[in-house]
């Protein structure tokens, strides 16, 4: 299916304005917040949107992103329920549309849950990049019939360069995680080789003992090492 010339350009411009959105954000929570509420202003006939990474260990939602209470509503009980669009759409890596939870039989238990909510057209795309299956995106109506294959062709579009920007955003997280978590270690290192220091001037120890003093000290209190160490050290600099 082709666009014509001005959905051409309305394309380009909500893909541009998605991009720029995204690129100022710092994190990933951030990120699909965005992400939602271009989507609800994107695909025609949307009353909400979501955004969600997946975890796939646990078919949970690591950071999700809605513009409204039913948006998250829904979508937390997919994962509660284990089952719904969103999570098909992520695991068949396809999108997945529903004409109208009134007679959808795909996912019984989650259509009978969400049967309350101002619900009745859903559509879920995935997020997916360089093979990785890292989230999807999804918009719902009031309304039965709501979404048609144009708003199947635009979620599409608007889910390839949305995944490869939260994908790099989450990445940065990650390393940026890794980086302080190593910092923490080397001076913690740091920390238990200087107490380890004060004990052997003061008791007349060899490394090795210093250190099992130190470990026996930690299994009895109950407390991590680097703890142990800062007491002692706190105390050291109060004497």
């Amino acid at each position: 299916m082709n666009y014509s010339l001005p959905q051409a350009y309305e394309l380009a411009g909500v893909t541009g304005r998605m991009i720029s959105g995204l690129l100022t954000e710092e994190d990933a929570s951030e990120a699909v917040q965005s992400l939602a509420f271009v989507l609800k202003d994107s695909i025609p006939s949307s009353a909400g949107a979501g955004a969600s990474f997946i975890n796939p260990r646990g078919l949970s939602s690591e950071s999700t992103g809605a513009t409204d209470t039913v948006m998250l509503q829904a979508d937390k009980l997919q994962y509660e329920l284990g089952e719904g669009p969103c999570l098909s759409a992520w695991a068949e890596q396809r999108p997945v549309i529903i004409q109208d939870t009134k007679e959808e039989t795909r996912w019984p238990r989650w259509t009978a849950a969400v049967e309350d909510l101002p619900l009745r057209s859903v559509l879920s795309a995935p997020l997916t990049t360089r093979g990785r299956q890292i989230g999807a995106l999804k918009v719902y109506s009031p309304f039965p019939l709501a979404f048609d294959d144009n708003s199947v062709l635009l979620i599409e579009r608007l889910a390839s360069p949305a995944a490869v920007l939260l994908s790099h955003i989450r990445d940065r997280e990650a390393a940026q995680r890794m980086s302080e978590e190593m910092a923490e270690a080397l001076a913690n290192r740091d920390m238990i080789s200087k107490v380890q220091g004060i004990l052997i001037e003061r008791m007349n120890l060899n490394s090795q003992e210093a250190l099992e003093i130190l470990l026996a000290r930690s299994r009895g209190e109950s407390t991590p090492l680097h703890r142990v160490a800062r007491d002692i050290l706190q105390q050291a600099g109060t004497e």
